[in-house]
């Protein structure tokens, strides 16, 4: 005798089969079949297909729709939810008498029971600020030194004069860093099983080659290789070939870098006054250069690729920069990180 088909649990179906499911039934029923029938051949309890009748008949097709539970609710008012963004949003834990700097799940829970007395578990913690939109981030690295106001001087008046004055004297503008890049950096993620971790075999070796820079808003780039530090020197040299490769006037932006403020290079800039004039950044703001992304770029190249047993890194890096060079549309978008959007809006792009 063959064994009667087991009842199944409808929760374990998905929403979409479920109602389905629902019409079906009701469907048959309403052709004539009995209630107790159309269970049996769905596998269901008699008493879920008379629910299905009755919520039919109150509701019509509507009854039958399948609609997502709501869940509990917030433990946390409406205004504690929303003070409790401000404080994750616009403050530190250090600022709120926490050790760390960053939030964790684990000190948001501290943060909620010290101002509303109420504990969640960091798996409720983690879903009430991902309904808030607050996401785990990489912060921005920023010193204490840096003057915001002053920052905010250099984006509100300071550059947009700098690129008035530019555009009246057809000159070209132009953002300069420098930076080193070594062998023995991180290397970036890949995939791979659970538990055995990919290994990559690098040189083992830390070669360092140290490049400069300087970038156009219209995605032009100019770069130089070299071997030790940037010197006043080597900072002149660069500026000479600046200036040998363009007709027009340059202004040029850079940081407070000792090469960039020598006397050696400062009398080079007065001789060259006619043609070359230097502006100065806000100090200990980095991110305001679009030139920094240059670098972000290039370091992410090496950090996908390590070099090989036999490469050079001064070459690959030449090659490198070359190939970014030749690539106007990359440079170009290194002006739309939102970081720098100041220069687009004085420029009116």
């Amino acid at each position: 005798m063959m064994a009667l088909m087991k009842k199944r649990d409808a929760r374990s179906l998905d929403h979409a089969t479920l109602e389905e499911m629902r019409r079906l039934g009701v469907s048959r029923v309403l052709r004539g079949e009995t209630q107790v029938d159309v269970a049996r051949s769905l596998g269901v309890n008699v008493h879920a297909v008379s629910k299905w009748m009755r919520r039919y008949r109150e509701e019509g097709e509507a009854g039958l729709a399948s609609s997502k539970a709501k869940g509990r609710e917030r433990t946390l008012k409406e205004a504690q939810v929303r003070r409790l963004e401000r404080i994750i949003v616009g403050k530190n834990p250090r600022q709120m008498n926490f050790g760390p700097a960053l939030w964790t799940l684990g000190l948001v829970g501290q943060l909620i029971e010290r101002l509303f007395g109420v504990v969640h578990h960091k798996s409720t913690v983690g879903r009430l600020l991902n309904d808030l939109g607050i996401t785990p981030q990489k912060p921005t690295r920023r010193a204490f030194q840096r003057d915001d106001s002053e920052c905010m001087q250099w984006m509100t008046k300071d550059f947009p004069r700098i690129v008035r004055e530019a555009k009246r004297r057809q000159a070209t503008l132009l953002f300069s860093d420098e930076t080193g890049i070594q062998e023995d950096q991180a290397v970036g993620t890949t995939w791979g099983k659970r538990g055995e971790t990919p290994v990559v075999r690098v040189t083992g070796t830390r070669r360092r080659v140290n490049v400069i820079s300087a970038i156009s808003p219209r995605g032009r780039l100019w770069f130089r290789c070299y071997r030790g530090t940037l010197t006043a020197q080597r900072f002149v040299a660069f500026l000479a070939d600046l200036l040998a490769d363009t007709s027009k006037p340059i202004d040029l932006i850079i940081d407070r870098h000792p090469a960039h403020v020598a006397a050696l290079t400062r009398r080079f800039i007065h001789a060259n006054r006619s043609r070359l004039r230097v502006h100065y950044l806000p100090g200990y703001a980095p991110d305001l250069n679009p030139d920094e992304h240059v670098w972000s770029y290039v370091k992410a190249l090496f950090r996908a690729d390590p070099l090989e047993r036999d490469e050079d890194i001064t070459e690959v890096v030449d090659a490198s920069m070359r190939l970014l060079r030749d690539d106007r549309a990359k440079v170009k978008s290194f002006f739309q990180h939102p970081a720098v959007q100041y220069v687009q809006a004085a420029l009116n792009w």
